[in-house]
Order: C-alpha cells, then sequence, then structure tokens
C-alpha cells in the first residue's frame, strides 16, 4: 500500500507539471509595464488515512495565502471576498474544473491565477500538492511538497515553490497583453462599426491629476479600429459608453510599482436602452506608480470591451 501511495504521488505530480513544459511568451521590453498576478487561493482538499476533515484543508487555503500575502510581491484575494462570491457563483473549489467557472470567478475577483490542490498522507508522510492554474488560459503549474511533519509545518515550503514558479514561469499560465489591435482583431468578425455614432466617458481617477484618461482613450482607440465614428456630444451619438475608473497604489511587485485599477462601464443605446453593464479590475506593475495606474485602467478597459462590444454586432 505504501509504494502504491507513493507511486501515486509521483503520477499525480507528474501529470500536473505537464503544461510546465510550454514556452513562456517573449519577455516584456524594458521600461514596459507587465501583469501582477492577482491570486485566489482555494480551500485545499483533504483526503487519505489521516487528513480527512475539511478544516484542514481551509487551514492549509488560509496559511498559503497568509504566506504569500507576507512576502509582499504578490496581489491576493481577500479570503471573505473569495468566499462571498463562490457562494454567489454556487460553487466549490471541485467544481472550478470548468474553464467558465473559472473566467467568471476570475472576473468577479480580478484573480489571474487560482490556487488549489489537495493535502494527504501516504505512509508516514504528510504531502501538500498544489496546482497554479491560470483563469484565463486554462494553463497549469504545480508545486508539492512532504516530509514526516504535520501538513501545516509544509506551507512555507511550498508557498517558497509557489512563489518561484510565479517569478520564473508565471508568464506560461497568464494570457499575453491586450492591446487595441488584438482586442479588434478578436472582435472585428462579430463587430462592424460602420460609422456609427459612439460617445465615450470614463472620469478617471488615479490619486493625482491625470490629464490623458487612460481607458478613455484605449476605447475611443478600439471604436475607431473597428469603423465606428467617435463623436464629443452624447446628443448626436447612437451610442454612449459611461463609467468611471479609479486606480490605487498596491505597493511593489519585482522592482516595479505596481497599481489597482477598477473600471465600471454602462453601454446605452441613445440615451435610456442599457445594453450592456460590467466592471472589471486589474493590477499592473510599471516603473513608476502612474504608468502602472494608466496601464491597469487601460488593460481594465480593454478587457471590458471585448465583452461588451460584441452587443453591438
Amino acid at each position: 500500500m505504501k509504494k502504491f501511495w507513493s507511486a501515486l504521488v509521483l503520477a499525480i505530480t507528474a501529470v500536473l507539471m505537464l503544461p510546465a513544459a510550454e514556452e513562456p511568451p517573449p519577455a516584456p521590453e524594458a521600461g514596459a509595464s507587465i501583469p501582477v498576478p492577482t491570486i485566489a487561493v482555494l480551500p485545499f482538499s483533504s483526503r487519505g488515512t489521516r487528513v480527512q476533515n475539511e478544516e484542514l484543508g481551509k487551514s492549509i487555503a488560509e496559511l498559503i495565502s497568509v504566506e504569500l500575502m507576507s512576502r509582499g510581491e504578490f496581489d491576493l484575494v481577500e479570503r471573505a471576498e473569495l468566499e462571498k462570491i463562490l457562494t454567489e457563483l454556487q460553487l466549490s473549489a471541485s467544481g472550478l474544473i470548468d474553464p467558465q467557472s473559472r473566467l467568471n470567478l476570475g472576473r468577479l475577483t480580478g484573480a489571474r491565477v487560482l490556487v488549489a490542490g489537495s493535502v494527504f498522507t501516504s505512509g508516514d508522510k504528510n504531502f501538500i500538492v498544489a496546482k497554479v492554474i491560470g483563469t484565463e488560459t486554462g494553463r497549469v503549474l504545480a508545486a508539492a511538497s512532504n516530509g514526516i511533519v504535520d501538513a501545516t509545518d509544509l506551507v512555507p515550503e511550498l508557498c517558497e515553490k509557489i512563489a518561484d514558479l510565479l517569478r520564473t514561469k508565471g508568464a506560461v499560465i497568464l494570457p499575453p497583453p491586450r492591446t487595441v489591435l488584438s482586442v479588434a482583431g478578436a472582435l472585428s468578425a462579430v463587430v462592424k462599426g460602420n460609422n456609427r455614432k459612439v460617445y465615450v466617458k470614463i472620469t478617471e481617477t488615479i490619486g493625482m491629476p491625470a490629464a490623458d484618461p487612460a481607458a478613455e482613450t484605449e476605447i475611443k482607440k478600439l471604436l475607431v479600429t473597428l469603423g465606428f465614428a467617435v463623436v464629443g456630444s452624447r446628443a448626436e451619438a447612437d451610442y454612449a459608453l459611461i463609467g468611471e475608473g479609479v486606480a490605487a497604489d498596491s505597493g511593489n511587485y519585482q522592482r516595479f510599482t505596481s497599481a489597482t485599477a477598477r473600471v465600471e462601464l454602462t453601454l446605452y443605446k441613445g440615451k435610456e436602452q442599457v445594453l450592456a453593464v460590467d466592471r472589471q479590475k486589474e493590477t499592473v506593475a510599471g516603473p513608476s506608480y502612474v504608468i502602472a495606474a494608466k496601464d491597469s485602467l487601460a488593460s481594465a478597459a480593454l478587457q471590458l470591451a471585448s465583452r461588451m462590444l460584441p452587443a453591438l454586432k
């Protein structure tokens, strides 16, 4: 039985590690901003002869969250917020196998990375196996720790492995940064501007004067690329995109300054008919706070546009 469990552990770890073999996207250019992988740690499942109770899985997840947060380089979804959204979506950790469920959770929490896994015993050892999952790509990295100690004592070593994976191979599980051209390319098959008139107004706050609104600018560029006519008055527009964005300092990430932005948008037909309502949170690190704040607003706006503009097909 001991040999069976050992072989099973090795097989699980080997299978989970397979996606890591993919080549990561090219490194960002010097001076460019980079996405910060906001992380949501899900309750771990617990199984085996000694590890049966659900509370241990929750405790492991809580300890991983605290340990990663204490490092000061990752943005984590608060446990209370995560549990609330899981309840609203009527999901458990095991229910997030479905890619659409992962996408929904990522969109509602801002998480681009999920950490999930299991804790169990084999022989005299406790094992923790973690999966590090990209919410948008579905790609998986894996880390594991084991020892003849309490399962909770394995958490620091496991977190070091998770942190190292995110530093060195995080690009494998994250999607490439969105640009106006990439979003326009994805939308062009279903959305044709046909010179329809659109008014765009997004009020933005980044804690200091922002003469050039980043979210509004990106959406205007996207609309023009798709063939819409962006107008300066709502009275002459066929459609209107109205919203607000706010960005705040999120500390440091890999020697960069990071900022987290939240953008909320409503798409109107005429003055009153609401076609779509959505919001997006995004964290980005850059060489300065202003660059990070603007790029996080721009990235959030492009994500929203990719979901909302199909209503104009």
